[in-house]
């Protein structure tokens, strides 16, 4: 294989990424270097069986698509036999070219894919080394997931917090990075945005201390898969630490977003916890801006947390109101020379 000297050095690049995101990326960009498709695209379809990502590769443009985003009826029904059976799925397209779709793998969440498009058939040795490379991709995935996730519950940890926060705000990504992206960042659309909440459990301690720290886990564990199956796709669910968690909704109204969190922190209030009984949770609210660092966000989601709690508990208190109220307040922050040392 005279291709083989390139094809490790590929390799290399690949498994030596620490994000899953840039790891696509990495992947499409090799494959594109070796089988020279018209098209090629990662595709994730959510539990509902609908498009909720796609890193699409077209004429050595990459673009990411997250939300409202269609795909053909060919497309679909590739797609839908792929997962029936768990095979690759050729047809030709009305044009002339070959539609080649892949199952990649099936996550708690999604169904991914790959799809190529291509003025040729592949090879023998093209469709060996995709299976291949598709192996070690699904392999070092679960490396990075686990990584990046927090072992009770499965939601992300705090540690990818940041690298999210970039992502929403269409910050530079890192420099492993292997090819420029059209990333549609929501700050680019008109009245949409995000809002942080952070979320505690209502007298965690006292559940600890009546019923013990396995019935605190299974509070916590029985907690983030309400979350999973309340918030959707394009949400961000964290583990903050202990009975904290982080939610980042994408909302295209503040009504729509605070209905959001209030229709989960009713959820809660009414779910029976085995043995515990009742729980429920207080949460804080800020809309999120870019000009705003991440650590000024999280303090004043924690002042609004504070006063939910102060407030009986059990409840929604969005920071913007609270100051509105003068509950809360902004700290000025002084203008001038900074003497360092």
């Amino acid at each position: 294989m005279t291709n083989a000297p390139r094809l490790l050095d590929k390799l290399v690049s690949l498994t030596a990424i620490q994000d899953v995101e840039l790891m696509e990326f990495s992947l499409l960009k090799t494959l594109a270097e070796f089988i020279r498709p018209q098209e090629l695209s990662i595709l994730k379809l959510d539990r509902r069986g609908l498009p909720c990502y796609q890193l699409h590769l077209r004429q050595e443009q990459y673009e990411i698509l997250s939300e409202n985003f269609s795909l053909s009826e060919e497309i679909f029904t590739a797609l839908d036999i792929v997962h029936g059976t768990n095979q690759p799925f050729r047809s030709r397209l009305d044009s002339g070219n070959t539609l080649i779709a892949w199952h990649v793998q099936q996550t708690k969440m999604q169904n991914i894919y790959l799809v190529a498009v291509t003025t040729r058939e592949l090879s023998k040795l093209d469709s060996h080394m995709i299976r291949g490379l598709l192996q070690i991709y699904r392999n070092f995935y679960q490396v990075l997931i686990e990584a990046q996730r927090d072992q009770l519950t499965g939601l992300a940890n705090r540690k990818t917090f940041e690298e999210v926060i970039q992502k929403i705000y269409n910050q530079p990504v890192p420099a492993t990075d292997p090819v420029p992206v059209d990333r549609r960042s929501i700050f680019d659309e008109e009245n949409v945005g995000y809002w942080l909440g952070m979320v505690d459990v209502d007298n965690f301690k006292r559940i600890n201390d009546t019923w013990g720290h396995l019935y605190g886990d299974e509070v916590l564990l029985l907690l983030s898969q309400l979350m999973q199956h309340h918030f959707r796709e394009s949400d961000f669910l964290f583990r903050f630490g202990g009975e904290e968690f982080i939610i980042i909704v994408r909302s295209d109204t503040k009504d729509n977003a605070k209905r959001a969190f209030e229709r989960f922190r009713s959820t809660v209030e009414i779910h029976p916890f085995p043995q515990v009984g009742q729980v429920t949770v207080s949460v804080g609210v800020v809309k999120m801006d870019p000009e705003i660092f991440t650590a000024t966000l999280l303090d004043r989601a924690d002042q609004s947390l504070y006063h939910a709690k102060n407030k009986g508990r059990n409840r929604v208190d969005f920071f913007d109101e609270l100051l509105a109220e003068g509950v809360v307040t902004v700290p000025e922050i002084a203008t001038g020379e900074v003497e360092l040392f």
